[in-house]
Protein backbone atom coordinates (compact mmCIF):
# COMPACT_ATOMS: atom_id res chain seq x y z
CA UNK A 1 0.00 0.00 0.00
CA UNK A 2 2.99 2.14 0.81
CA UNK A 3 4.40 1.74 -2.48
CA UNK A 4 1.49 2.31 -4.67
CA UNK A 5 0.14 5.48 -2.82
CA UNK A 6 3.76 7.34 -2.96
CA UNK A 7 3.82 6.23 -6.56
CA UNK A 8 0.60 8.67 -7.05
CA UNK A 9 1.94 10.93 -4.79
CA UNK A 10 -0.66 9.95 -1.59
CA UNK A 11 1.56 8.53 1.13
CA UNK A 12 1.19 11.91 2.76
CA UNK A 13 -2.29 11.85 3.03
CA UNK A 14 -2.63 7.57 3.73
CA UNK A 15 -4.78 8.56 7.43
CA UNK A 16 -6.89 11.35 5.83
CA UNK A 17 -10.83 10.43 5.08
CA UNK A 18 -11.11 10.19 1.26
CA UNK A 19 -14.22 12.78 2.23
CA UNK A 20 -11.21 15.34 2.37
CA UNK A 21 -9.78 14.45 -0.80
CA UNK A 22 -10.45 16.84 -4.57
CA UNK A 23 -11.74 14.83 -7.27
CA UNK A 24 -8.13 14.64 -8.33
CA UNK A 25 -6.85 12.97 -5.25
CA UNK A 26 -9.68 10.39 -5.27
CA UNK A 27 -8.88 9.53 -8.92
CA UNK A 28 -5.25 9.17 -7.72
CA UNK A 29 -6.60 6.48 -4.90
CA UNK A 30 -8.10 5.22 -7.62
CA UNK A 31 -4.85 4.51 -9.51
CA UNK A 32 -3.62 3.46 -6.52
CA UNK A 33 -6.34 0.55 -5.85
CA UNK A 34 -6.06 -0.59 -9.30
CA UNK A 35 -2.17 -1.12 -8.87
CA UNK A 36 -2.20 -2.71 -5.35
CA UNK A 37 -2.65 -6.24 -6.73
CA UNK A 38 0.94 -4.99 -9.83
CA UNK A 39 -1.61 -6.15 -12.70
CA UNK A 40 0.21 -6.93 -16.14
CA UNK A 41 -3.04 -5.31 -17.79
CA UNK A 42 -4.92 -1.46 -16.24
CA UNK A 43 -8.43 -0.81 -17.73
CA UNK A 44 -8.98 3.22 -16.87
CA UNK A 45 -12.27 4.61 -17.88
CA UNK A 46 -12.49 8.47 -18.42
CA UNK A 47 -9.22 8.28 -15.31
CA UNK A 48 -9.32 12.52 -15.54
CA UNK A 49 -12.98 13.31 -15.83
CA UNK A 50 -13.82 16.33 -13.70
CA UNK A 51 -10.53 16.54 -12.28
CA UNK A 52 -8.64 19.95 -12.71
CA UNK A 53 -6.47 20.95 -15.14
CA UNK A 54 -3.30 20.39 -12.13
CA UNK A 55 -5.51 16.89 -11.53
CA UNK A 56 -5.11 16.10 -14.87
CA UNK A 57 -1.53 16.75 -15.68
CA UNK A 58 -0.72 14.64 -12.26
CA UNK A 59 -2.96 11.68 -13.62
CA UNK A 60 -1.04 11.75 -16.96
CA UNK A 61 2.19 11.99 -15.73
CA UNK A 62 1.03 8.36 -13.21
CA UNK A 63 -0.13 6.61 -16.34
CA UNK A 64 2.39 7.28 -18.43
CA UNK A 65 5.22 6.19 -15.82
CA UNK A 66 3.17 3.28 -15.26
CA UNK A 67 3.30 2.42 -19.28
CA UNK A 68 6.96 3.80 -19.22
CA UNK A 69 8.73 2.75 -16.16
CA UNK A 70 6.88 -0.43 -15.25
CA UNK A 71 6.20 -1.66 -18.29
CA UNK A 72 2.55 -2.21 -17.48
CA UNK A 73 -0.16 -2.44 -20.89
CA UNK A 74 -2.95 0.56 -20.33
CA UNK A 75 -6.40 0.73 -21.73
CA UNK A 76 -7.32 4.19 -21.74
CA UNK A 77 -11.07 4.69 -22.64
CA UNK A 78 -11.89 8.82 -22.97
CA UNK A 79 -14.08 11.02 -24.53
CA UNK A 80 -11.12 13.43 -24.18
CA UNK A 81 -9.45 13.62 -27.63
CA UNK A 82 -6.53 16.01 -26.61
CA UNK A 83 -5.90 13.71 -23.57
CA UNK A 84 -5.49 10.45 -25.57
CA UNK A 85 -3.55 12.34 -28.05
CA UNK A 86 -1.51 13.14 -24.81
CA UNK A 87 -1.23 9.59 -23.60
CA UNK A 88 -2.03 6.54 -26.20
CA UNK A 89 0.90 5.34 -28.51
CA UNK A 90 -1.68 3.26 -30.13
CA UNK A 91 -5.24 4.27 -30.88
CA UNK A 92 -9.05 2.80 -31.80
CA UNK A 93 -11.86 4.79 -32.31
CA UNK A 94 -14.77 3.34 -31.95
CA UNK A 95 -18.49 4.28 -32.82
CA UNK A 96 -21.47 1.97 -31.76
CA UNK A 97 -19.60 -0.57 -31.15
CA UNK A 98 -17.49 -0.83 -34.20
CA UNK A 99 -13.97 -0.08 -34.29
CA UNK A 100 -13.84 2.44 -37.21
CA UNK A 101 -10.16 3.11 -37.01
CA UNK A 102 -7.16 1.64 -35.26
CA UNK A 103 -3.50 2.03 -35.47
CA UNK A 104 -0.51 4.39 -34.17
CA UNK A 105 -1.49 8.43 -34.40
CA UNK A 106 1.13 9.26 -36.63
CA UNK A 107 -0.48 6.65 -39.47
CA UNK A 108 -3.62 7.85 -38.24
CA UNK A 109 -2.65 11.48 -39.25
CA UNK A 110 -0.97 10.15 -42.46
CA UNK A 111 -4.07 7.97 -44.06
CA UNK A 112 -6.68 10.43 -43.26
CA UNK A 113 -4.44 13.32 -45.57
CA UNK A 114 -5.33 15.80 -43.27
CA UNK A 115 -1.72 17.19 -42.64
CA UNK A 116 -1.49 21.24 -43.19
CA UNK A 117 1.65 23.45 -43.94
CA UNK A 118 2.21 27.01 -43.78
CA UNK A 119 5.08 27.93 -45.63
CA UNK A 120 6.59 31.64 -45.20
CA UNK A 121 8.58 33.07 -48.02
CA UNK A 122 10.92 35.86 -47.75
CA UNK A 123 8.55 37.88 -50.69
CA UNK A 124 5.23 36.73 -51.86
CA UNK A 125 5.44 33.69 -54.45
CA UNK A 126 4.09 35.01 -58.34
CA UNK A 127 0.75 33.47 -59.02
CA UNK A 128 2.49 31.39 -61.98
CA UNK A 129 4.16 29.08 -59.06
CA UNK A 130 1.55 29.05 -56.70
CA UNK A 131 -0.72 27.67 -59.77
CA UNK A 132 1.82 25.11 -60.59
CA UNK A 133 2.41 24.26 -57.04
CA UNK A 134 -1.24 23.72 -56.95
CA UNK A 135 -1.46 21.06 -59.63
CA UNK A 136 1.35 18.70 -58.21
CA UNK A 137 0.20 15.16 -56.96
CA UNK A 138 -1.00 15.22 -53.20
CA UNK A 139 -0.72 19.20 -53.01
CA UNK A 140 -3.70 21.06 -52.52
CA UNK A 141 -2.76 25.45 -52.10
CA UNK A 142 -5.78 26.65 -49.42
CA UNK A 143 -4.71 30.18 -49.09
CA UNK A 144 -1.66 32.55 -50.43
CA UNK A 145 -1.51 35.77 -48.19
CA UNK A 146 1.08 37.59 -48.77
CA UNK A 147 4.57 36.14 -47.82
CA UNK A 148 2.32 33.21 -46.41
CA UNK A 149 0.82 29.79 -48.29
CA UNK A 150 -1.49 27.45 -46.79
CA UNK A 151 -1.04 24.20 -48.30
CA UNK A 152 -3.28 20.93 -47.38
CA UNK A 153 -0.99 17.74 -48.44
CA UNK A 154 -2.17 14.17 -48.74
CA UNK A 155 0.27 11.49 -47.61
CA UNK A 156 2.30 10.95 -50.88
CA UNK A 157 3.75 14.25 -50.25
CA UNK A 158 6.29 15.50 -47.92
CA UNK A 159 7.61 18.48 -46.32
CA UNK A 160 11.32 18.11 -48.21
CA UNK A 161 9.26 17.84 -51.73
CA UNK A 162 7.35 21.18 -51.05
CA UNK A 163 10.66 23.06 -49.92
CA UNK A 164 12.39 21.24 -53.31
CA UNK A 165 9.89 23.10 -55.20
CA UNK A 166 9.57 26.14 -54.46
CA UNK A 167 13.67 26.10 -53.89
CA UNK A 168 14.06 25.08 -57.40
CA UNK A 169 12.12 28.12 -58.52
CA UNK A 170 14.12 30.80 -56.29
CA UNK A 171 11.44 31.46 -53.68
CA UNK A 172 13.60 32.06 -50.50
CA UNK A 173 11.60 30.40 -47.39
CA UNK A 174 11.73 31.96 -43.97
CA UNK A 175 9.96 29.37 -42.05
CA UNK A 176 7.64 26.03 -42.51
CA UNK A 177 5.44 25.09 -40.16
CA UNK A 178 3.49 22.01 -40.45
CA UNK A 179 0.39 21.18 -38.47
CA UNK A 180 -0.74 17.36 -38.44
CA UNK A 181 -4.55 16.40 -38.11
CA UNK A 182 -5.54 15.85 -34.42
CA UNK A 183 -7.26 13.32 -33.15
CA UNK A 184 -10.32 15.81 -32.73
CA UNK A 185 -9.88 16.44 -36.77
CA UNK A 186 -9.63 12.42 -37.25
CA UNK A 187 -12.81 11.58 -35.37
CA UNK A 188 -15.05 14.17 -36.97
CA UNK A 189 -13.92 12.76 -40.29
CA UNK A 190 -14.87 8.93 -39.11
CA UNK A 191 -18.04 10.12 -37.70
CA UNK A 192 -18.84 12.48 -41.87
CA UNK A 193 -17.94 8.72 -43.14
CA UNK A 194 -19.59 6.71 -41.00
CA UNK A 195 -23.45 9.08 -41.30
CA UNK A 196 -22.92 9.54 -45.22
CA UNK A 197 -23.14 5.12 -45.57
Amino acid sequence: MDEVLTLVGLKDRARDKVSAYSKGMRQRLSLARAMLHNPEVLVLDEPTAGVDPTGQIEVRNIVLDMARKQGKTILFSSHNLDEVQRICNRIALIDRGEIKLYGRLEEMQRSMGQGSLTVETIDPVPDDIVSELGRQNGIKVIQQQDRKLSLKLSGVTTVADIISFLSTRGIKIEQVKREDATMEDIYTTILKEAESH
